[in-house]
């Protein structure tokens, strides 16, 4: 190397090793920024250069493993084991067969998630006639996990429709109705038929709730829950109900009895259920 070059920063950034290592760490965030979109954040500093790097270069690692790798069959990748279909195992048996590829899959580093509760038979059904023909990348490294979600498949609309029920009620009996409620839709009607905006509704729920310290001797009766679903459309309409029967205690300390029906009208348009409509015990719209 010629003198000119030992003088050219590009040949020689720093005598102090940690200098020379967060220099060449900005290099490798610059590449997978310009490669791959990559978004650092945080503060960065507090990150020893020698940990960073490590980091870096395993996501590039990452990176360059995951686009060389080929598309194979879930099957393929978890090296085509023997098993039965379900309409030659014994009714007793099919729980034994199911644990017994879900920890196969498992050690193949493929998880299977069921939020909901199912016969075995619906589950081995699913892994045996529809998941093993998915398609992954084959690829492995330390760490890497192939995740699947069976609602994500076969979307189980009754227990959204309750999910989503608990999530208001939870969020009332709670008074904890903010910003970030995922559970109403962009607009809402009111049994008089008029029309709010999602954070409006927000709003007059958060003032209502104001009104009410505590709430106490919580009753719930009578749930239930209906949809109907447009395969062709993929999109549908339900409700959930019930009644409730509480006391609410004032900010002056005086109690009040609350009792009543209540409705949740939702909808589902893309993808997710929606809250549309409602009416509950101790609300006023007006």
């Amino acid at each position: 190397m010629d003198k000119e070059q030992e003088m050219d920063p590009r040949f020689h950034f720093s005598h102090d090793p940690d200098e020379e290592m967060s220099f060449e760490n900005e290099i490798l965030k610059h590449k997978l920024q310009a490669e791959r979109g990559a978004i650092f954040g945080g503060n960065r500093e507090e990150i020893p250069p020698e940990i960073e790097q490590e980091f870096l270069k395993n996501v590039q690692l990452f990176e360059d493993s995951y686009d060389k790798a080929k598309m194979v069959s879930v099957y393929e990748y978890i090296g085509k084991p023997n098993y039965k279909k379900l309409n030659e195992l014994e009714p007793e048996n099919v729980n034994i067969e199911l644990v017994s590829i879900l920890k196969l899959m498992c050690s193949k580093n493929v998880v299977l998630d069921v939020i909901e509760e199912y016969d075995p038979s619906v589950i081995y059904k699913f892994i045996t006639e529809e998941l093993f023909l998915a398609e992954i990348s084959d690829f492995s490294l330390p760490g890497y996990t192939v995740n699947f979600i069976y609602e994500e498949f076969h979307p189980n609309h009754k227990a959204d429709i309750g999910n989503l029920a608990q999530q208001f009620i939870d969020h009332w009996f709670e008074k904890s109705f903010d910003d970030s409620c995922s559970e109403f839709a962009g607009e809402l009607v009111t049994p008089e038929g008029k029309m709010y905006g999602k954070q409006e509704v927000i709003s007059k729920l958060r003032n209502c709730l104001e009104c009410y310290h505590t709430f106490k001797n919580i009753k719930f009766k009578g749930s239930s829950v209906h949809f109907e679903w447009d395969e062709v459309e993929a999109k549908g309409l339900g409700h959930a109900e019930g009644a409730f029967k509480y006391v609410a205690e004032l900010g002056n300390g005086q109690n009040i009895n609350i009792e009543g029906p209540f409705k949740l009208y939702v909808a589902n348009e893309y993808g997710l259920w929606k809250i549309f409509y409602f009416v509950f015990p101790g609300f006023e719209w007006d």
